[in-house]
């Protein structure tokens, strides 16, 4: 019996340490800006943590920069991220935000496409989930027609991409949603958001603008009933010392 408790307060100990070290190796949100011209790794740019990813002015202005010694017709107002890293017991999500335009003046280049990745996502697993992508777009002075693509990845599984396209030119707000099936949604994964914009080039007057939105959000059906996964759900604090009672009443008995 005091074996059996041993192996118990071992095994419990192994699993609690480590889930502390892969917390502790907590890789920060990263994004990527293409471009006909080239690609740019936006990290240096920014203050990024594993639960938000921030581009202040002078990062925006290097940014923008770029696009303009590349011929890019865009310029960012702002750009941003965010997610609940490590995940929680229901969902596991990744947002990307910003504010890009087709500026007056801008060069030829219509293409442009962010993506945002995280790694190390420990929450929410089991057997089978959904993956969600959805986004939203505050469009002005876009023709009807135009706007952007996205989609989003639970490691190598993508959803469709899907349309987020303006309505007309007066300032209006669209969005538009893709999901998939995972199987199964397993520990240490990495969620990304994809999004390319097709905007009109602007006149001689006004820039044209998207405020856009992504977000990946993965769910999942728990596992059955077992002692790990009560393990799992409980404060670290309380599990640890119902085990060390445990321990001590089995060395107690005669």
């Amino acid at each position: 019996m005091r074996r059996h408790q041993r192996l118990i307060l071992s095994l419990a100990l192994s699993f609690l340490v480590g889930v502390i070290a892969t917390e502790a190796q907590a890789a920060p949100i990263s994004m990527t800006i293409d471009i006909t011209g080239g690609s740019l790794l936006v990290d240096p740019f920014a203050t990024a943590t594993p639960t938000t990813y921030t581009v202040d002015a002078a990062g925006l202005a290097a940014i923008n920069a770029f696009l303009a010694a590349n011929g890019s017709q865009y310029q960012f107002v702002t750009l941003g991220g965010s997610s609940n890293f490590p995940g929680s017991a229901t969902l596991g999500n990744l947002v990307l935000t910003g504010e890009i335009h087709s500026a007056v003046g801008g060069g030829p280049d219509s293409f442009l496409q962010i993506t945002e990745t995280e790694s190390g996502f420990t929450s929410p697993t089991g057997p089978s989930g959904t993956l969600l992508s959805s986004s939203t777009g505050n469009f002005t002075n876009q023709p009807a027609g135009g706007g952007h693509t996205a989609s989003s990845a639970f490691n190598a599984i993508s959803t469709p991409t899907y349309a987020v396209l303006s309505s007309g030119v007066e300032p209006n707000g669209q969005a538009g949603n893709a999901s998939t099936g995972v199987a199964p949604v397993s520990t240490l994964y990495t969620l990304t958001n994809v999004i390319t914009f097709d905007l009109a080039h602007a006149g001689t007057t006004d820039d044209i603008v998207d405020s856009f939105g992504v977000s990946a959000t993965i769910t999942a059906v728990p596992e059955p009933s077992s002692s790990v996964m009560l393990l799992m759900g409980l404060p670290v604090p309380l599990v640890l010392a119902g085990l060390l009672r445990r321990y001590r009443r089995a060395i107690a008995r005669p």
